[in-house]
């Protein structure tokens, strides 16, 4: 019987999420066979793969030397036929814009849970485009701003990439253990980021965090 798989790479600097990927892909029940788990573009450029045999590449934005931006610009140009899906923490305009520019067929951010991720990267191999809710409803308000909430990114600046994470959970009403696990971190550690949260923008509690992130502008 021939197989049928669609054939899977991933690009991820935070080896905690890449085990956690390469697990829940290795799995024989999953539509995908996964070919290369990379830590930066480097490990993927010199691992010992064919392009003719590659369908899609999952790829974190935030890697070392090379962006997963800077690779999907790459990849596109050179090998059109693979399909790039960016998979990060970023959900602001700039970065989801420039994604889509350098041809990536979708955005999904890391709290999407793996079962859904693997549903949505087989809708791309069947042509089509996804994003995660938050993108998809970052994407509309562009288009039409009387739907933009006017979140003021200016306070992203001051938070780390981790931190952005973090808040991103929060908001959509992670307990503490729940972050820990999605972000393959302590409670402890969440704590102690939280309270870092919580000196940068200046608030003393969980819904001042999330009225003073969304503050209108």
């Amino acid at each position: 019987m021939p197989n049928t798989k669609f054939r899977l790479a991933i690009i991820e600097d935070r080896m905690p999420v890449l085990e956690s990927l390469r697990s829940y892909f290795d799995d024989n029940n999953t539509q995908f066979d996964l070919l290369i788990a990379a830590r930066e573009f480097d490990e993927l450029v010199y691992a010992a793969w064919s392009p003719e045999c590659l369908d899609v590449l999952l790829c974190d934005i935030g890697l070392p030397n090379k962006s997963g931006i800077e690779v999907t610009w790459y990849i596109k140009r050179k090998f059109p036929h693979i399909q790039v899906v960016m998979f990060t923490v970023f959900d602001d305009k700039e970065h989801i814009f420039q994604a889509l520019c350098a041809g990536a067929s979708g955005y999904l951010l890391k709290s999407t849970p793996l079962p859904e991720m693997e549903q949505l990267l087989v809708e791309v191999m069947k042509g089509g485009s996804v994003m995660s809710p938050q993108v998809a409803r970052l994407v509309i308000s562009h288009f039409n701003p009387a739907l933009d909430h006017k979140i003021d990114y200016r306070h992203r600046e001051q938070l780390t990439p981790r931190e952005i994470e973090i808040v991103s959970l929060l908001q959509q009403g992670y307990t503490y253990k729940k972050v820990a696990e999605t972000a393959f971190i302590s409670v402890d550690t969440v704590k102690f980021h939280i309270r870092n949260i919580y000196g940068k923008l200046q608030v003393n509690s969980r819904s001042e965090l999330m009225l003073k992130y969304n503050k209108p502008i």
